[in-house]
Protein backbone atom coordinates (compact mmCIF):
# COMPACT_ATOMS: atom_id res chain seq x y z
CA UNK A 1 0.00 0.00 0.00
CA UNK A 2 1.34 3.41 -1.00
CA UNK A 3 1.01 6.29 1.45
CA UNK A 4 0.87 9.90 0.30
CA UNK A 5 2.88 12.57 2.07
CA UNK A 6 2.72 16.36 1.93
CA UNK A 7 5.61 18.49 3.20
CA UNK A 8 4.76 22.02 4.39
CA UNK A 9 8.01 23.89 5.01
CA UNK A 10 9.26 27.34 4.00
CA UNK A 11 12.93 26.52 4.58
CA UNK A 12 14.16 25.02 1.32
CA UNK A 13 17.07 23.14 2.88
CA UNK A 14 14.91 21.47 5.55
CA UNK A 15 12.21 20.61 3.00
CA UNK A 16 14.72 18.97 0.66
CA UNK A 17 16.30 17.02 3.51
CA UNK A 18 12.89 15.70 4.62
CA UNK A 19 11.97 14.72 1.05
CA UNK A 20 15.30 12.96 0.43
CA UNK A 21 15.18 11.09 3.73
CA UNK A 22 11.69 9.79 3.02
CA UNK A 23 12.68 8.76 -0.51
CA UNK A 24 15.71 6.84 0.73
CA UNK A 25 13.98 5.05 3.62
CA UNK A 26 10.38 4.43 2.49
CA UNK A 27 9.55 2.74 -0.80
CA UNK A 28 5.84 2.88 0.04
CA UNK A 29 5.59 6.66 0.60
CA UNK A 30 4.99 9.07 -2.27
CA UNK A 31 5.82 12.72 -1.60
CA UNK A 32 3.01 14.64 -3.28
CA UNK A 33 4.58 18.06 -3.07
CA UNK A 34 6.55 20.56 -1.00
CA UNK A 35 4.68 23.80 -0.25
CA UNK A 36 5.55 26.80 1.90
CA UNK A 37 2.09 28.14 2.81
CA UNK A 38 -1.22 26.92 4.19
CA UNK A 39 -3.33 28.18 1.28
CA UNK A 40 -1.66 25.83 -1.19
CA UNK A 41 -1.50 23.08 1.42
CA UNK A 42 -5.27 23.22 1.89
CA UNK A 43 -5.88 22.73 -1.83
CA UNK A 44 -3.59 19.69 -1.94
CA UNK A 45 -5.12 18.18 1.20
CA UNK A 46 -8.65 18.60 -0.14
CA UNK A 47 -7.87 17.27 -3.63
CA UNK A 48 -5.12 14.67 -3.11
CA UNK A 49 -5.89 13.51 0.45
CA UNK A 50 -2.41 12.85 1.90
CA UNK A 51 -2.05 10.24 4.62
CA UNK A 52 0.84 12.02 6.32
CA UNK A 53 1.61 15.73 6.60
CA UNK A 54 5.03 16.90 7.77
CA UNK A 55 4.84 20.58 8.60
CA UNK A 56 6.79 23.40 10.16
CA UNK A 57 4.85 25.40 12.74
CA UNK A 58 5.56 28.92 11.49
CA UNK A 59 4.72 29.31 7.80
CA UNK A 60 4.59 32.28 5.44
CA UNK A 61 0.88 33.00 5.80
CA UNK A 62 -0.11 31.45 9.15
CA UNK A 63 0.85 28.99 11.84
CA UNK A 64 0.03 25.35 11.27
CA UNK A 65 -2.18 25.42 14.39
CA UNK A 66 -4.44 28.12 12.92
CA UNK A 67 -4.59 26.08 9.73
CA UNK A 68 -5.50 22.80 11.44
CA UNK A 69 -8.34 24.43 13.36
CA UNK A 70 -10.09 24.99 10.02
CA UNK A 71 -10.76 21.24 9.77
CA UNK A 72 -13.72 19.72 11.62
CA UNK A 73 -11.69 16.53 11.91
CA UNK A 74 -8.24 15.65 10.68
CA UNK A 75 -8.06 12.72 8.30
CA UNK A 76 -4.27 12.56 8.12
CA UNK A 77 -1.37 12.04 10.51
CA UNK A 78 0.80 15.06 11.15
CA UNK A 79 4.41 15.39 12.22
CA UNK A 80 5.32 18.87 13.44
CA UNK A 81 8.68 20.53 12.84
CA UNK A 82 9.47 23.08 15.51
CA UNK A 83 12.12 25.47 16.72
CA UNK A 84 9.50 26.76 19.14
CA UNK A 85 9.85 27.41 22.84
CA UNK A 86 10.17 24.87 25.62
CA UNK A 87 6.50 25.56 26.36
CA UNK A 88 5.45 24.21 22.94
CA UNK A 89 7.69 21.15 23.29
CA UNK A 90 6.03 20.39 26.63
CA UNK A 91 2.59 20.62 24.98
CA UNK A 92 3.69 18.12 22.33
CA UNK A 93 5.04 15.70 24.90
CA UNK A 94 1.96 15.90 27.13
CA UNK A 95 -0.22 15.21 24.09
CA UNK A 96 1.97 12.28 22.93
CA UNK A 97 2.29 13.74 19.43
CA UNK A 98 5.30 13.28 17.19
CA UNK A 99 7.38 16.38 16.60
CA UNK A 100 10.83 17.14 15.23
CA UNK A 101 12.80 19.76 17.11
CA UNK A 102 15.28 21.60 14.89
CA UNK A 103 17.95 20.58 14.22
CA UNK A 104 16.94 16.92 13.83
CA UNK A 105 18.70 13.97 12.24
CA UNK A 106 17.46 11.46 9.66
CA UNK A 107 16.94 8.73 12.26
CA UNK A 108 14.57 10.92 14.28
CA UNK A 109 12.53 11.73 11.17
CA UNK A 110 12.36 8.08 10.12
CA UNK A 111 11.13 7.02 13.56
CA UNK A 112 8.46 9.76 13.56
CA UNK A 113 7.22 8.65 10.13
CA UNK A 114 7.14 5.01 11.23
CA UNK A 115 5.11 5.99 14.29
CA UNK A 116 2.69 8.00 12.16
CA UNK A 117 2.19 5.09 9.77
CA UNK A 118 1.44 2.75 12.67
CA UNK A 119 -1.51 4.83 13.95
CA UNK A 120 -4.77 3.08 13.14
CA UNK A 121 -7.47 4.76 15.23
CA UNK A 122 -8.04 8.18 13.69
CA UNK A 123 -10.71 9.11 16.23
CA UNK A 124 -8.28 8.72 19.13
CA UNK A 125 -5.61 10.54 17.14
CA UNK A 126 -7.97 13.51 16.75
CA UNK A 127 -8.42 13.48 20.54
CA UNK A 128 -4.65 13.80 20.89
CA UNK A 129 -4.67 16.77 18.50
CA UNK A 130 -7.43 18.41 20.54
CA UNK A 131 -5.47 17.76 23.74
CA UNK A 132 -2.52 19.52 22.16
CA UNK A 133 -4.62 22.56 21.24
CA UNK A 134 -5.85 22.62 24.84
CA UNK A 135 -2.32 22.39 26.29
CA UNK A 136 -0.94 25.03 23.94
CA UNK A 137 -3.39 27.75 24.99
CA UNK A 138 -1.62 30.66 26.73
CA UNK A 139 -1.92 30.57 30.52
CA UNK A 140 -3.58 27.16 30.43
CA UNK A 141 -3.48 25.93 34.03
CA UNK A 142 -5.27 22.62 33.59
CA UNK A 143 -2.93 20.73 31.30
CA UNK A 144 -4.00 17.39 29.86
CA UNK A 145 -1.76 14.33 29.70
CA UNK A 146 -2.30 11.72 26.98
CA UNK A 147 -1.57 8.20 28.21
CA UNK A 148 -1.34 5.61 25.43
CA UNK A 149 -0.99 1.92 26.16
CA UNK A 150 -1.93 -1.28 24.33
CA UNK A 151 -5.47 -1.16 25.73
CA UNK A 152 -6.59 2.42 25.14
CA UNK A 153 -5.78 6.10 24.99
CA UNK A 154 -6.55 7.95 28.21
CA UNK A 155 -6.65 11.75 28.32
CA UNK A 156 -6.49 13.03 31.88
CA UNK A 157 -6.08 16.37 33.60
CA UNK A 158 -2.68 16.45 35.27
CA UNK A 159 -4.33 17.81 38.42
CA UNK A 160 -6.50 14.65 38.60
CA UNK A 161 -3.52 12.29 38.89
CA UNK A 162 -3.33 11.29 42.58
CA UNK A 163 -0.07 9.35 42.51
CA UNK A 164 2.12 7.16 40.34
CA UNK A 165 3.59 3.87 41.51
CA UNK A 166 6.67 2.20 40.09
CA UNK A 167 6.42 -1.41 38.99
CA UNK A 168 9.89 -2.21 37.68
CA UNK A 169 10.02 -0.58 34.22
CA UNK A 170 6.28 0.08 34.28
CA UNK A 171 4.31 2.82 36.03
CA UNK A 172 0.82 2.52 37.50
CA UNK A 173 -0.98 5.86 37.30
CA UNK A 174 -3.87 6.33 39.72
CA UNK A 175 -6.52 8.88 38.72
CA UNK A 176 -8.91 10.66 41.06
CA UNK A 177 -11.94 9.11 39.29
CA UNK A 178 -10.78 5.59 40.25
CA UNK A 179 -8.99 4.64 37.05
CA UNK A 180 -5.59 2.96 37.07
CA UNK A 181 -3.56 3.26 33.87
CA UNK A 182 -0.49 1.06 33.42
CA UNK A 183 2.23 2.55 31.23
CA UNK A 184 5.41 0.94 29.92
CA UNK A 185 7.60 3.81 31.13
CA UNK A 186 9.65 4.02 34.35
CA UNK A 187 8.67 6.32 37.19
CA UNK A 188 11.65 8.55 36.45
CA UNK A 189 10.05 9.48 33.12
CA UNK A 190 6.98 10.92 34.85
CA UNK A 191 9.05 12.52 37.60
CA UNK A 192 10.91 14.48 34.92
CA UNK A 193 7.79 15.25 32.89
CA UNK A 194 5.82 16.51 35.88
CA UNK A 195 8.61 18.27 37.76
CA UNK A 196 7.11 21.72 37.16
CA UNK A 197 3.81 20.68 38.71
CA UNK A 198 2.69 19.66 42.19
CA UNK A 199 4.35 16.25 42.17
CA UNK A 200 6.89 15.06 44.73
CA UNK A 201 8.96 11.85 44.71
CA UNK A 202 8.36 10.66 48.27
CA UNK A 203 9.86 7.20 47.78
CA UNK A 204 11.71 5.11 45.24
CA UNK A 205 8.34 3.63 44.27
CA UNK A 206 5.99 6.62 44.60
CA UNK A 207 5.50 9.97 42.89
CA UNK A 208 2.66 11.85 44.59
CA UNK A 209 0.53 14.80 43.61
CA UNK A 210 0.84 16.66 46.91
CA UNK A 211 -2.38 18.54 46.15
CA UNK A 212 -4.01 15.37 47.49
CA UNK A 213 -1.85 15.26 50.64
CA UNK A 214 -3.86 15.33 53.86
CA UNK A 215 -1.46 14.49 56.71
CA UNK A 216 2.20 13.62 57.04
CA UNK A 217 2.67 11.27 59.98
CA UNK A 218 6.27 11.98 60.97
CA UNK A 219 6.51 9.16 63.50
CA UNK A 220 5.63 6.49 60.95
CA UNK A 221 7.05 8.34 57.90
CA UNK A 222 3.73 7.95 56.12
CA UNK A 223 1.93 10.44 53.89
CA UNK A 224 -1.83 10.16 54.12
CA UNK A 225 -3.80 11.30 51.09
CA UNK A 226 -7.29 12.75 50.93
CA UNK A 227 -8.67 9.33 49.95
CA UNK A 228 -7.25 7.88 53.22
CA UNK A 229 -4.54 5.98 51.35
CA UNK A 230 -1.24 5.95 53.22
CA UNK A 231 2.06 5.85 51.34
CA UNK A 232 5.58 5.42 52.75
CA UNK A 233 8.04 8.32 52.72
CA UNK A 234 11.76 7.55 52.43
CA UNK A 235 13.94 8.89 55.22
CA UNK A 236 16.06 10.85 52.75
CA UNK A 237 12.91 12.56 51.39
CA UNK A 238 11.40 13.57 54.75
CA UNK A 239 13.10 16.94 55.24
CA UNK A 240 12.37 18.11 51.69
CA UNK A 241 8.75 16.98 51.94
CA UNK A 242 8.23 18.76 55.28
CA UNK A 243 9.74 21.93 53.83
CA UNK A 244 7.57 21.72 50.73
CA UNK A 245 4.38 21.15 52.74
CA UNK A 246 5.18 24.01 55.12
CA UNK A 247 5.62 26.37 52.18
CA UNK A 248 2.15 25.46 50.92
CA UNK A 249 0.62 26.52 54.22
Amino acid sequence: MTHRCLIIEDDAYTAKDVRDTIASHFDNIEVLDIVDNTSTAKIIIETQHPDIVISDINLKDATIFTFLREFNSIAFKIIFITSYSKYAVEAFKFSALDFLEKPFDDETLVLAVQNAMSIIDQENYNKQIQAFFHNFKPNQDRKKLVLKNIEAIHIVDIQDIVYIKSDNNYSEIFINDGRKVVMSKPLKFYETQLQSYTFFRIHQSFLVNVSFAKTFHKKDSVLELSNQLQLPVSSNKTAALVQWLSQQG
